[in-house]
């Protein structure tokens, strides 16, 4: 048991601009080690549409390589940090959840889904074919590790357990800290239209408010890992 007296928290700005940081800072001697490996790890390179950034070029193998290895990284960095601090785990979250409450979340998601499919629809937006082609490269197996394994967790612990833990003591609140967490975590996907954007923002909430009203950081995670499957299973089948 951890002296509440010898526990460091983050204050609000640190632990935004501390995760900020890590997530820029910690891919580059990833980047550098995967480019070591040779000209193989750049081979089928997709051209993606990265919105206000303009046409990038993106390599299935490398960047799928780099953000593996950093973003399981960054979770042990965050972990080694808040043991430095004495930040006791528990307050990412719990990892169970009960099958009644994910049921429930799964529902909720599957109108999300058709509700978003609604409004993509009617405002004429589709996703970019560029990403859709990345994500679809070979090796594949490489994308479903990022898309359905990788993503969900890290972006969940990050976002959902870190910082919703460390904001939400703050006079952000809860509330605050589901919605700065959301905002937070849109942004990072800045690729996208602002349309998109949106999506993404209110999707953000409801994974916010599942980890605030059930404590719980696996169901999250679980949430989101279901929402990829099914946007993968879409790509792959329909687009």
């Amino acid at each position: 048991m951890k002296d509440l007296n010898d526990i460091k928290y983050f204050s609000s700005w640190w632990a935004i601009l501390f995760i900020f940081l890590s997530l820029n800072l910690i891919p580059i001697p990833f980047a550098f080690v995967v480019n070591s490996l040779g000209d193989w790890v750049y081979e089928n390179p997709v051209m993606v549409d990265m919105s206000y950034m303009g046409v990038v070029s993106m390599h299935p193998i490398a960047d799928n390589l780099i953000s593996i290895f950093s973003m399981s990284a960054l979770v042990v960095f965050i972990l080694w940090r808040m043991n430095v601090r004495n930040i006791p785990y528990s307050d990412l979250g719990l990892l169970k959840f009960k099958k009644q409450d994910l049921y429930l979340s799964v529902f909720i998601l599957a109108i999300f889904i058709a509700l978003e499919e609604v409004y993509m629809l009617v405002l004429g937006i589709e996703m970019p074919q560029g990403f859709i082609d990345f994500m679809l490269s070979e090796p594949i197996i490489l994308s479903l590790i990022s898309v359905l394994i990788i993503a969900p967790i890290v972006e969940e612990f990050i976002f959902r357990g870190f910082l919703f833990s460390q904001l939400s003591r703050t006079r952000l609140g809860a509330w605050g800290a589901v919605s700065m967490s959301s905002f937070l975590w849109t942004i990072i996907h800045f690729q996208y239209e602002v349309k998109i954007l949106f999506i993404l923002f209110l999707f953000g909430i409801f994974l916010g408010y599942i980890r605030m009203a059930y404590k719980s950081l696996g169901l999250p995670i679980a949430i989101h890992g279901i929402n990829n499957l099914v946007a993968f299973f879409m790509a792959f089948y329909f687009l």
